[in-house]
């Protein structure tokens, strides 16, 4: 039996002696754009946003480790136009900081690896009055995040109504009638 001569090899050992790691798939980003695309647009329907022109999104990061890919989430996020033609201005925040940030927040985006229990995110969430989004769904199971938005397969959103409820966000009826309530 003749076997096949490949190239793979060839290829492996050449990006090795260049990158100083083998070839493998390109790994999606932790939060895509398409993520961020689906979180603009849901703000839309928050007839509880404010419509001055800016909306502040704190970009909420686990530890000083995990600040460039929030940095990284920023960036694209200020690329994406806001509901109305409004403005998306992220703001960096690790976990730790949030409850003292002395700033306008109007919504938060909560990266993935948040520890939502040791940080006391969702009684933050709760008493800044602020909407929380994330695509991480330990998010939605510890009750920190009013908004999970995943663009894996499709858009999937999933509406936490108690936590909506507690931070006083009310969304458009069109809104309510598309997602899943948890």
């Amino acid at each position: 039996m003749k076997s096949k001569i490949s190239t793979l090899p060839a290829a492996v050992a050449l990006a090795v002696l260049l990158t100083g790691s083998p070839l493998h798939a390109a790994e999606e980003p932790a939060v895509s754009l398409s993520d961020l695309q689906a979180t603009a647009r849901s703000l839309g329907f928050l007839d509880t946003l404010r419509r001055d022109g800016t909306i502040v999104i704190g970009i909420v990061y686990a530890s000083p480790a995990n600040r460039a890919p929030a940095a990284q989430v920023a960036d694209r996020l200020r690329a994406i136009p806001g509901p109305n033609a409004s403005e998306l201005r992220p703001e960096l925040i690790a976990a730790a900081d949030l409850p003292q940030f002395p700033g306008r927040l109007d919504a938060v985006f909560l990266m993935p690896g948040v520890p939502a229990a040791e940080t006391g995110m969702a009684e933050s969430v709760r008493r800044r009055r602020i909407v929380s989004i994330s695509n991480d769904p330990t998010c939605l199971d510890t009750r920190c995040c009013v908004l999970l938005i995943r663009t894996t397969r499709g858009v999937e959103i999933f509406l936490d109504t108690a936590l909506a409820d507690a931070v006083g966000a009310r969304f458009s009826s069109v809104f309510s009638m598309m997602v899943k309530r948890k």
